[in-house]
């Protein structure tokens, strides 16, 4: 789970924000999943100065093989095997209307990192060799924030184009807020009093909508005892 999600506790975020912010140099990249979405999210070592410099984190979240939030997805991490350095992800699918899905998917290739946004982002990274550092996340948030074209294809990339949420203002700007939060404490979330039972109340999932990972019958028993309904 990336702790920078609004189920994440702040304090284990705050803590996991330490050692990061301490060994910077030594950890390449931490490999999330569990929002279901194709995201990513840039620690800081200071998240009052935001910027391509003060970036030294990131987190990559994978999507879901799960068919209840968009094709069946995963994704590969190109990795230098000398520095570790991450030099792309590439994320593969598969198409749940192709006839032979249920015995024999085809995995196609949706999307690289690098090929659909180096060329784009200020500095460009284009070449093969060149490591996508988290200074290179935080000017993609950048271009996302400056040019909405982009960022509908990012949107859109999240869930392989599967109902994708219609976005306002508010709803870019809250999203490059996530982005920009790998610790809980930054992602822009709005909490509410009261109970809550659902299985992932994350920032994510109140962006994009309900999660569609309903978990154990066990949480619908005791949302309806809480409603009182039963």
């Amino acid at each position: 789970m990336p702790f920078g999600v609004n189920d994440a506790f702040r304090d284990g975020s705050n803590y996991l924000g330490q050692i990061l912010n301490q060994y910077d140099a030594t950890i390449a990249g931490l490999l999330f999943g569990h929002t279901h979405k194709d995201d990513f999210q840039i620690g800081y070592s200071s998240y009052s100065a935001q910027s391509a410099k003060t970036a030294n984190s990131i987190s990559h979240i994978a999507p879901a093989l799960t068919p209840t939030s968009g094709s069946p997805a995963f994704k590969v991490y190109t990795v230098d095997p000398v520095t570790f350095a991450m030099l792309d992800v590439t994320i593969y699918s598969t198409s749940l209307k192709a006839a032979t899905y249920q015995t024999s998917p085809v995995w196609t290739k949706y999307y690289s990192a690098k090929e659909a946004y180096g060329s784009l982002v200020s500095p460009p990274i284009t070449a093969a060799s060149a490591e996508l550092t988290p200074a290179f996340w935080h000017n993609l948030t950048t271009l996302l924030q400056g040019n909405d074209a982009v960022f509908q294809q990012y949107n859109a990339r999240k869930s392989r184009g599967w109902n994708v949420p219609s976005c306002d203002a508010a709803y870019k700007t809250k999203s490059i807020c996530q982005l920009r939060a790998a610790e809980a404490q930054y992602n822009c979330a709005t909490v509410s009093a009261g109970l809550n039972f659902k299985r992932d109340g994350s920032a994510v999932a109140e962006v994009d909508g309900p999660s569609e990972c309903h978990g154990s019958k066990l949480m619908e028993v005791l949302s309806r005892v809480n409603k009182g309904s039963l």
